[in-house]
């Protein structure tokens, strides 16, 4: 089984949709997210972003921990997550059994929520999902990231540590 987790795993994909016009209806989405909560922040306070952001990390927890998948290790999370996506823009700075270090600078996520003035709406919707995906994936992969283009950082600095455990 090929998992990714690339655009195609937002839930308005529609795999039949010619490529660029699924990207059209996914920047649709994340204006209308966009908006949507920036009304809602508005309205009830920054903490409406705080449980957006927990329940984008619960509920990519839950989905990965439960994909069948043969290989947990760094070099799937690489296949998976950073291999085949064309929604970002990145170097790899390390690359080993033990720990994978990229820098990103270019999203498109962060591209089109900042242009929104929703960066802090992009951080709960779509930074998150990290958090998650590694718990998920593997609970002895630790992530850490100091800087995001959402937050209007020059990159993102991805780290994947694999702890002892495998």
């Amino acid at each position: 089984m090929n998992v990714r987790c690339t655009l195609e795993d937002e839930p308005m994909s529609n795999q039949d949709l010619p490529y660029e016009q699924y990207l059209d209806m996914l920047r649709q989405q994340m204006h209308s997210r966009a908006t949507l909560f920036r009304k809602l922040v508005d309205e009830f306070g920054p903490g409406v972003l705080d449980i957006v952001q927990q329940q984008v990390i619960d509920e990519t927890y839950a989905l990965w921990q439960a994909a069948d998948l043969p290989v947990r290790d760094l070099n799937a999370v690489f296949g998976t997550v950073w291999e085949s996506t064309s929604a970002v823009e990145y170097t790899v700075e390390e690359r080993t059994p033990e720990c994978l270090r990229l820098r990103v600078t270019r999203c498109m996520y962060a591209d089109e929520m900042r242009q929104a003035g929703a960066g802090d709406v992009g951080l709960a919707f779509y930074c998150a999902y990290d958090y998650g995906f590694c718990q998920g994936f593997n609970p002895h992969i630790r992530f850490t990231r100091t800087k995001t283009l959402m937050a209007g950082d020059d990159c993102c600095d991805h780290m994947y540590e694999l702890l002892g455990g495998n």
